[in-house]
């Protein structure tokens, strides 16, 4: 494998990278997504680090960040690297040299909460997390820098260095989570559900992707749709150009706040992502807008299936309300910014009544090739 190359401080080259299979009479290989590294603190204590990736200059990406911080402080929150686990420090006790001896701790956003006194038991926490950025450029290509920001660290402070590193700017780039778009001005602390080894999308450019809509306005009259999580909701898009997928939506709850979902997205019957969430913060009162955490790009004529199971409670089917779609079979006619760009077809995978007719799957979010 060739090095990145040497004329700038950090690379986004795109050699690639190539995998190897097990078997020896069957050489097939995978390309694979470039990507960087930032060494941690336990990384740059051992002497031989430094050599071991071949990035450019000597290993000058060892770190975007100097100092440290206690990763103990009282009212901040710590992150539990062995059961993936958010807490706060209630209560705290230092000896002479400030190392932590013990600690009251509750779960975060919970009224449990545990003791912990011991060495090994501290080592468990830690101030901040491994965190994948999946940079999208506006020439389609992409990298993943893998960096370890401070859980408090504001995300433009934090993400900087990494970005200067690709030869970007992080003001350019929009950055998003689980479907939420992120402030630079929060951090890690303030984002939900977020975890060690968590994927952030950023994408470049401050433009809006282009949106297709499949039903005319709602009537709330006749607009009323039961989700148990039982049964899945499905729909079939087809393009008749080269895109990029960004992300689709559902309806909004008619009452509750919130709902479950739980999400599969497939390209040619390929499954390029799938997850579940929490939805909440209805746009425009009747919709449930989600961003994927990639672009996927979608060629003519392939097939973009959308499955969601929806519930106040997946867990235990407890069902939601929400609105719906209706006189779908019209949707050549809706008002779009690309008239007839898309094809829509029943599937049989759509087991809770969602067709082209009526159902969810609203909207779909795209750039055109």
């Amino acid at each position: 494998m060739e090095k990145f190359s040497k004329p700038s401080k950090y690379s986004r080259s795109k050699d690639l990278i190539w995998r190897i299979t097990m078997d020896e009479n069957n050489l097939a290989f995978t390309s694979l997504k470039p990507s960087l590294k930032e060494l941690t603190q336990e990384e740059m204590k051992n002497t031989e680090t430094q050599d071991q990736f071949n990035f450019c200059e000597d290993g000058i990406f060892r770190s975007f960040k100097t100092g440290t911080l206690p990763v103990f402080n009282k009212a901040k929150l710590v992150y539990n690297s062995t059961t993936h686990t958010w807490y706060k420090v209630l209560d705290l006790k230092t000896d002479d040299d400030g190392t932590p001896i013990w600690a009251n701790l509750a779960i975060r956003d919970g009224s449990e909460t545990t003791e912990i006194s011991c060495k090994h038991e501290f080592d468990q926490f830690k101030n901040s997390i491994k965190v994948l950025i999946n940079i999208n450029f506006a020439n389609s290509e992409s990298i993943i820098i893998e960096v370890n920001p401070k859980i408090y660290d504001k995300l433009e402070a934090a993400l900087e260095g990494p970005f200067q590193g690709v030869e970007a700017s992080i003001q350019s780039y929009r950055l998003f989570y689980k479907g939420r778009e992120l402030n630079i001005d929060e951090s890690l602390a303030n984002i939900d559900h977020i975890y060690d080894g968590a994927t952030i999308l950023a994408t470049e450019g401050t433009s809006t992707p282009s949106k297709f809509c499949r039903f005319p306005p709602i009537n709330e009259m006749r607009s009323n749709w039961s989700n148990s999580g039982r049964g899945a909701d499905a729909i079939i898009f087809i393009p008749n150009q080269n895109i990029r997928l960004c992300g689709f939506s559902t309806f909004a709850a008619t009452t509750d706040h919130q709902y479950e979902m739980k999400y599969i997205v497939k390209i040619n019957g390929i499954i390029v992502e799938q997850d579940q969430v929490t939805a909440s913060g209805w746009e425009d009162k009747y919709y449930h807008r989600y961003t994927l955490q990639d672009t996927y790009p979608v060629q003519l004529g392939q097939d973009i299936s959308l499955t969601v199971w929806i519930a106040k409670d997946i867990s235990s089917h407890q069902y939601v309300s929400t609105y719906a779609g209706s006189n779908g079979n019209d949707y050549t006619t809706i008002d779009n910014e690309h008239m007839g760009l898309f094809t829509i077809k029943s599937t049989k995978e759509s087991r809770n009544g969602t067709s082209v007719s009526s159902g969810h799957f609203p909207e779909i979010f795209y750039h055109l090739s």
